[in-house]
């Protein structure tokens, strides 16, 4: 076989080296391709460890709740639900007072109680748990009238500390007297000696007032109203009213101030019901309860209490609420509910 021929019918072969060694290839054949790409990595994920500055945040809002927690614990600590009508505001016997803890001891302010008869001012005294002394003192005023107190009106005492009274009295009352008196009859063969035994005259307990006057208490906010009232020996009757006012502010009286009532005799005093469109909430009665569930009755309805205590003779209503104002109906939302606490006098 002889080589092949360098035609076919397709056009002529590719020249071998031999054949055409001055043959170059097209520029286009000569382009070398680039390189392929470096691979792409994807960036590592952040580390989400826990650093030393998040912890510090962490930290700092730690601390914050819990200052907010303790606060919260400071003002608003209760033990029971008498302790919780405690801190809302306590009303007992004829005053009210808000009372304070120091290291551990309850402390109450001392009302005000010179010229009151001693008899209301015993009672006042005793509803704040206090113990009453009395020195009498020869005056003018009225029998039984108080013309001195100590500790002074507003001053912080420990709950059962005693409370002295210098209370008016006659001069046939200023100093009890004992007498001895001693008789010798003559006789002409016999002498008798009779001598009387000693006897002493305690003062009588002065009688409860007969007439109480109205104090003027206008505007006033209804824990310092109510105060007034009672320790003037009148009972409020609480309505509230539509009012602009504060919550609770007295708005107007039944009788005027200075008119002369009854001892212990209710008025009604009109109590504003506040700015805005406060709701309205239901009060239930607390009548024959105990404070602490009377306490708890009206806090479930979104409603504080402020109580006194009023004398009663029946053993069984002693501890209980005897009365109640407003009775039922209807109230702002957050208003103060008075109740009458019985207080057994025998």
């Amino acid at each position: 076989m002889g080589e092949p021929d360098a035609t076919t019918e397709a056009g002529p072969l590719w020249p071998t080296r031999d054949d055409a060694p001055d043959y170059v290839a097209p520029a286009e054949d000569t382009v070398v391709a680039a390189p392929p790409p470096s691979p792409v990595f994807a960036p590592p994920p952040p580390d989400r460890r826990i650093g030393a500055g998040m912890l510090l945040a962490l930290a700092i809002i730690l601390l914050g709740a819990a200052g907010v927690a303790i606060a919260w614990l400071l003002t608003h600590r209760g033990s029971s639900p008498a302790e919780q009508a405690r801190t809302v505001l306590v009303t007992t016997g004829a005053t009210t007072t808000q009372t304070k803890r120091a290291g551990g001891a309850m402390l109450v302010a001392v009302p005000h109680l010179v010229g009151q008869n001693l008899a209301a001012a015993r009672q006042t005294l005793t509803g704040l748990g206090f113990v009453t002394t009395v020195k009498d003192v020869t005056s003018r005023k009225p029998a039984g009238t108080v013309l001195d107190q100590a500790p002074a009106t507003g001053a912080k005492a420990r709950h059962g500390a005693s409370v002295a009274l210098t209370v008016a009295v006659p001069a046939a009352r200023a100093t009890p007297t004992t007498t001895a008196a001693t008789t010798t009859t003559a006789a002409t063969t016999t002498a008798a000696t009779t001598t009387t035994a000693a006897t002493t005259t305690a003062p009588a307990q002065p009688a409860q007032p007969q007439t109480a006057t109205v104090p003027d208490v206008g505007g006033q906010d209804e824990a310092s109203a109510v105060q007034a009232l009672v320790g003037a020996g009148i009972l409020p009757s609480l309505v509230f009213v539509p009012a602009q006012d504060t919550l609770g502010t007295v708005e107007q009286l039944a009788k005027p101030a200075g008119t002369q009532l009854p001892y212990h005799a209710h008025l009604q005093v009109n109590l504003s019901t506040g700015p805005g469109n406060k709701p309205l909430e239901q009060v239930p009665s607390t009548i024959g309860r105990t404070l602490p569930q009377a306490v708890a009755a009206l806090q479930a309805a979104n409603l504080r209490l402020i109580f006194v205590k009023v004398p009663v003779t029946s053993r069984a209503a002693a501890g209980k609420v005897v009365q109640q104002t407003p009775a039922g109906g209807e109230a702002p939302h957050n208003a103060q509910i008075l109740v009458f606490l019985g207080a057994y006098r025998p």
